[in-house]
């Protein structure tokens, strides 16, 4: 072998060798500085700690109910953000996206509710609108509804030693159109053409 290609192994054992290290140090909480130096996007040394520094150790619940055309209101119903598991989710899980969605727009919406309390201003982020266009659009609702309010909830899981916690309820919100009067866009009253 040559000298030219015994060097050129070498230096890239080197190269691996030293992004390895730099990939170690960067899983740390406190990332030495000089990592920035070398990485300001944070795009060449990847953060690998996908279940770390804080690991889920509570099940989110969605609940949903709904408000009738009469003004009585349904009772809560959970609906079942994980999918139970068969041979074909080996190869075809296509509600695996939405498992993934949900959680993700939870804890952006937890992160949005420490910064914003006005609920009008609320009601208006990416992950709040990501939870009602779910809510509307996926979960059944009943005959008649009019409108559809959704709560997320915290729960240990198979600990049933604590108690679920409600972490968000929203405020009320119209379906098919309708106002809180009944009346639909074009402003006539249900049954009244």
């Amino acid at each position: 072998m040559s000298q030219l290609a015994t060097a050129s192994r070498y230096g890239l054992y080197g190269v691996l060798t030293t992004w390895i290290g730099l990939t170690v140090a960067k899983q740390f909480r406190k990332t030495p500085q000089f990592l920035n130096r070398i990485d300001p996007i944070n795009t060449a040394i990847p953060v690998t700690t996908f279940f770390a520094p804080n690991p889920g150790n509570t099940d989110i619940h969605l609940l949903t109910r709904a408000r009738m055309g009469d003004g009585s209101t349904t009772e809560w119903a959970e609906y079942p953000l994980i999918e139970r598991r068969t041979l074909r989710h080996m190869i075809w899980h296509p509600s695996r996206r939405v498992e993934k969605l949900l959680p993700d727009a939870f804890s952006e919406l937890k992160q949005v509710t420490l910064r914003e309390d006005r609920i009008e201003r609320l009601q208006l982020t990416i992950p709040y609108l990501t939870m009602l266009n779910f809510v509307t659009h996926t979960c059944e609702q009943p005959p008649g509804a009019r409108k559809v309010q959704f709560m997320l909830a915290s729960s240990a899981g198979f600990d049933d030693r604590e108690e679920p916690r409600t972490l968000f309820v929203s405020e009320f919100h119209d379906l098919d159109g309708h106002d809180l009067d009944g009346r639909d866009l074009n402003g006539d009253l249900d049954g009244d053409g």
